[in-house]
């Protein structure tokens, strides 16, 4: 087994040129290795010496030469990004609104917006204990299209009607005034300009 320790596979190449530089300098003198008898040979190594620094300079130049075309290239693509969107703006000026005009330019327009359908029914709906006794705090996940939503209640035990309670446009809110160790029912319904969409599953929760 080799006493050295080269781990050559390890190195970089700014690690392995000083590592063949110290080399060269240590073994010049060096009496215990006597210059016939080295191989490869001293002119030999120093010659695949140069080889890789040579090599290395040359990457370096490309590599700056590289990056500043990478540079230029990004300045002509915002000058290029900014005359498009003019001529699109100017496009659009001589001929506002008119979807047919414009869709001859080669320019991609946008997409005419869906319109929105009965909404989904919530889900997830959640009601948990607030920190304040007779609170609870109601939520569900958004949905889609969604501009108002209804939230009903009802007592768990025993018949009951369903009682409006709250109308809002946000998904959470906390329900108060309730009574303590009562338990309680919730539903929740989403409103569109379509329409109002399909009740919950209900969720079951006791106020604190």
């Amino acid at each position: 087994m080799s006493l050295f320790s080269l781990k050559l596979k390890y190195k970089t190449i700014d690690q392995k040129i000083p590592l063949g530089q110290n080399h060269i300098a240590s073994m010049t003198g060096n009496a215990r290795y006597p210059v016939a008898l080295r191989q490869p040979t001293d002119a030999e190594f120093q010659a695949v010496q140069d080889d890789l620094v040579a090599a290395n300079l040359d990457v370096d130049a490309k590599a700056t030469a590289y990056r500043a075309a990478l540079q230029a290239r990004d300045v002509k693509e915002a000058a290029w990004g900014a005359a498009l969107t003019a001529r699109a703006r100017n496009c659009e000026s001589l001929t506002p609104g008119d979807r047919a005009a414009l869709a001859t330019t080669g320019l991609p327009l946008r997409a005419d917006p869906s319109p929105v359908g009965i909404p989904d029914a919530p889900v997830d709906l959640l009601a948990l204990p607030d920190k304040i006794s007779g609170q609870l705090r109601v939520r569900w996940k958004p949905v889609k299209g969604a501009t108002s939503y209804i939230v009903e209640r009802k007592l768990h035990e025993g018949p009951s009607a369903w009682l409006p309670v709250k109308l809002l446009n946000q998904c959470k809110f906390t329900d108060t005034g309730l009574t303590p160790g009562t338990t309680y029912c919730y539903r929740v319904r989403a409103h569109a300009a379509a329409g109002a969409g399909p009740w919950s599953d209900e969720t079951v929760r006791m106020a604190p």
